[in-house]
């Protein structure tokens, strides 16, 4: 429980330093996403040990996590707290802040039911538990890939808010490679796992953007 109150220590130690030196960043709405965030992850994800059936290029999968935690947490708060990074700070444009608000708002509705809708099969890495089902329902019956979705919608609202070249776009930077080299395995993972159940649901569902029409 300590180590879950960590992060938001961290967070509101470095919101005051930034608040106390005037950071010229969206820092109010940046921070309040990150918090929803995380406070997001936290209450939807199911605790109950699991049994792994497989797990797939972990040594490859854990380094990337690393990149997209410093991406979109380390710098970010590293410019916001620090000096270190204002010498990348810009004015932001018209109808900026109000861009990444509005993206903000949308990944993290899509965050919180990509979760809800996934429930116990949710994994922060490539794994296939035990009794693994696949899930084609709620917002995956729109869309494979909601949650990868969701976190560009966030890494979006990241460079649209922290108005500095640096710290804005290294979230998005750091998760879209994280993407690129994971979807494959996942889907061919997932393929492997569930065979023709799974090449029927690719076929009719796209990866990241909605499926219009009726359910």
């Amino acid at each position: 429980m300590v180590g879950k109150l960590i992060p938001y220590l961290i967070i509101a130690v470095a919101t005051a330093l930034a608040l106390w030196r005037g950071a010229p960043y969206a820092t109010i709405p940046f921070i309040a996403a990150m918090l929803a965030w995380y406070t997001a992850r936290m209450a939807l994800t199911d605790t109950t040990p699991a049994t792994i059936k497989e797990e797939r290029d972990a040594t490859r999968e854990r380094p990337l996590a690393a990149i997209v935690g410093i991406g979109m947490i380390f710098i970010p708060l590293l410019a916001l707290a620090t000096p270190v990074l204002d010498f990348a700070a810009y004015g932001a444009f018209p109808g900026q802040l109000i861009a990444g608000a509005l993206s903000a708002l949308a990944g993290l509705y899509l965050f919180w039911r990509s979760h809800t809708d996934l429930g116990s099969m949710w994994s922060a890495h490539l794994e296939v538990r035990e009794n693994h089902a696949l899930v084609t329902r709620g917002i995956y019956n729109r869309m494979r890939h909601p949650m990868y979705a969701a976190i560009f919608l966030i890494t979006i609202a990241q460079a649209l808010l922290l108005t500095n070249w640096l710290a804005g776009p290294a979230g998005l930077l750091a998760f879209t490679l994280l993407y690129v080299t994971r979807v494959g395995p996942e889907e061919q993972m997932m393929a492997d796992e569930f065979g023709t159940d799974w090449e029927v649901y690719a076929a009719r569902t796209p990866r990241l953007l909605p499926r219009l029409g009726r359910e």
